[in-house]
């Protein structure tokens, strides 16, 4: 099992000290080759579980187990390894550097974690050109697409080779066109046998999850198996 996420809750402290639950025992596994989707509306708790799930957040209670170590029971200098060594972040505001070019964008998380090679570089320059993104090498974000920052945003979560990829709202600043391109990229890291947490309100995700949990108030109300 890539991820287990067991009993998890979480709350904050709102207006006169009380407590607002933002998930209420939460509880999902995903292994190799899934892609798992967590569908439903703004504030219903879906990226309070992803930053949970991606050891960027402590939960109150329950425990998140990625490659079987507890997220939250090594240090935090473990914890920040663990995320560089074995997680993808994709984002829908992207989260780019303005003042540098897509390259040197999609370097920054091997930079960050002292592991910038020449192969790295080879690798990075192989992403771009599978996400058909050749001509734009040189361009800095904001001379590109909508679409084309969310490619570069993908390739930059896949440039270390995660076990997981972790995905918020990657369609929501897309047209159909665009968002079918994204999710095809995701979709093709699961079939490679990636695994893939994906939250978001896009109904156009349905068809690319294994499976989809429909969420409401901090609790999961469902779940359907789709493929």
């Amino acid at each position: 099992m890539v991820l287990s996420i067991s009993g998890i809750n979480k709350s904050y402290k709102k207006v006169k000290n009380e407590a607002v639950k933002a998930l209420d025992n939460v509880s999902l596994e995903i292994d190799q080759g899934e892609l798992v989707a967590v569908n439903g509306p703004s504030g219903c708790g879906k990226t309070t579980l992803l930053l949970i799930a991606g050891g960027l957040l402590y939960p109150d209670q329950g425990e998140v187990l990625l490659d079987n170590t507890n997220l939250y029971d090594i240090s935090a200098n473990e914890r920040d390894k663990k995320r560089a060594e074995k997680i993808g972040f994709v984002f829908q505001q992207f989260y780019l550097v303005p003042y540098i070019n897509i390259l040197e964008n999609i370097l920054i998380p091997s930079i960050g974690s002292n592991s910038y090679s020449s192969s790295l570089e080879k690798r990075a320059r192989s992403l771009i050109g599978q996400f058909n993104l050749s001509h734009r090498i040189h361009h800095k974000p904001g001379e590109l697409s909508t679409g084309e920052r969310q490619r570069v945003a993908l390739a930059r979560a896949l440039i270390n080779e995660p076990k997981i990829l972790f995905a918020d709202e990657p369609t929501g600043n897309l047209d159909d066109d665009n968002a079918g391109i994204v999710l095809n990229y995701i979709s093709d890291f699961a079939k490679e046998g990636g695994a893939v947490l994906l939250v978001t309100h896009d109904g156009r995700i349905g068809k690319h999850a294994h499976r989809t949990y429909k969420m409401k108030d901090g609790s999961f109300l469902s779940n359907t198996l789709n493929v």
